[in-house]
């Protein structure tokens, strides 16, 4: 009799994973390696972006330290988090911050839009972005945080999480169908998304898909209102220095100073 063994080799923390190698983290995704306007590209083992980490093991955890996290931003109400919580928030390496990115459920959101569920989720991200308290007190928390990873995260990682990677995307100049592209990838391994929606039956089936026109929506509702991502920030009354701040942990070597003297 031939016993087939499978090996299994360690994932090396310190290279650039587009998305982490987690097997009970299906949409764990980095921020980094997209070109900028500012002739840069954001930063490698700064953002991450994720869904709940509710499943992880003791393995995954040692592996999230390795990889440089120590500030999680967990954009979930209270009551998800009492049904799912984070284990990072326990770890004595990371700063745990929990703000909701919105405090209506998306069900009782869908009930303001009718039964047109295209309009549905795009009308849901845009009212995510009319959430300017929450979207300042993120921003600060950004720049205030220790230096190192920070990984953000809701439910599945792809509605108020996909908005986050919007606005910072966005500010580091990256291009839109990069954004876009980004944010699409969201469906391809969020199986968690059947089970929310067998929870939730009222629950259109539209949020099932990350649809390009959903972020497109939500990109061009910042350039037709504000004009720039920065003046969109600007306006959540936000400090010029820490919008600048957040650009700089972002985008890999960025400083105005040097972008003055090119």
């Amino acid at each position: 009799m031939i016993i087939m063994c499978r090996r299994t080799f360690m994932k090396n923390a310190k290279l650039n994973w587009v998305r982490l190698p987690i097997d009970n983290l299906e949409n764990c995704r980095e921020l980094g390696g997209y070109e900028t306007k500012y002739g840069q590209q954001t930063k490698w083992h700064s953002f991450l972006r994720s869904s709940d980490l509710s499943g992880i093991e003791e393995k995954d955890i040692r592996f999230l330290k390795e990889y440089g996290v120590n500030t999680v931003i967990d954009l979930r109400r209270k009551n998800e988090i009492v049904k799912a919580k984070n284990p990072l928030s326990d770890t004595d390496f990371v700063d745990y911050h929990n703000i909701p990115f919105i405090t209506d459920t998306i069900s009782d959101i869908t009930k303001y839009y009718g039964k047109d569920q295209e309009l549905t989720v795009s009308e849901f991200y845009i009212q995510l972005l009319n959430q300017k308290d929450s979207v300042k007190q993120i921003f600060e928390t950004i720049h205030f945080a220790k230096e190192g990873c920070i990984l953000f995260h809701c439910r599945v990682g792809k509605d108020r999480t996909g908005v986050l990677a919007l606005l910072l995307l966005g500010l580091a100049g990256v291009r839109k169908k990069d954004i876009i592209a980004n944010y699409e990838v969201s469906y391809s391994k969020l199986e968690s998304l059947h089970d929310f929606k067998q929870e939730d039956t009222s629950l259109p089936l539209s949020f099932l898909y990350s649809n390009r026109e959903y972020m497109m929506t939500a990109y061009e509702f910042i350039k037709n209102n504000y004009g720039t991502f920065e003046d969109y920030l600007l306006s959540t009354n936000l400090n010029p220095e820490i919008i600048e701040g957040v650009k700089a942990r972002v985008i890999h070597d960025y400083s105005p100073h040097k972008l003055e003297l090119n």
